[in-house]
């Protein structure tokens, strides 16, 4: 019987403990990341030249991710103006009728992405007035604030991460 160095058995078993553990693929990292972005344009908007504000998500990740959809979310993304004041104004009357629909939640897989619009036009509707339709009124010269909104889970169930960028334009009437 032929003695088989030590050296040589640990090798040996080392090299199939090795062997065992690769796989025919290259294995990446779960990696989450959603980006979200916001722009209007023009910068400085009048009534002849209403402002468009374009938010953007993005899952530039390798996970999938939850978000809302439907009547009550749209596709998740939420866009608020905020009046030279600070407070919210309103572009669609508060007082119409909202399509009834169910709201749930949708994935968001990894290298898709989502977009929403709003256009500001200088024409704004009261909140809290007691009919409809709402009455309007031009809204009044200053910066407004764009607030995007984004809110995502990892899992269903889970935890929802909040997102949210904002940008700025001047209004001249």
């Amino acid at each position: 019987m032929a003695l088989v160095p030590r050296g040589a058995v640990v090798a040996g078993a080392l090299a199939v403990l090795l062997q065992a553990g690769c796989s025919g693929r290259a294995t990446r990292p779960t990696v989450t990341d959603v980006d979200l972005s916001v722009a209007a344009s023009p910068v400085a908007g009048s009534p002849s030249l209403p402002v468009v504000a374009d938010a953007r998500v993005s899952n530039a990740g390798t996970t999938r991710v939850w978000h809302c959809e439907g009547c009550g979310c749209g596709n998740g993304i939420g866009l608020t103006v905020l009046g030279p004041d600070g407070v919210e104004v309103w572009l669609r009357d508060p007082n119409a009728a909202l399509p009834l629909c169910p709201d749930a939640v949708m994935p968001l897989d990894p290298g898709r992405d989502l977009g929403a619009r709003l256009v500001f036009t200088g024409t704004l509707y009261a909140n809290g007035h007691p009919t409809f339709p709402s009455p309007t009124y031009p809204a009044p010269p200053g910066t407004y604030t764009v607030i995007a909104r984004f809110t995502y889970a990892i899992s269903v169930p889970g935890e929802w991460v909040p997102l949210e960028r904002r940008t700025t334009f001047a209004w001249a009437p």
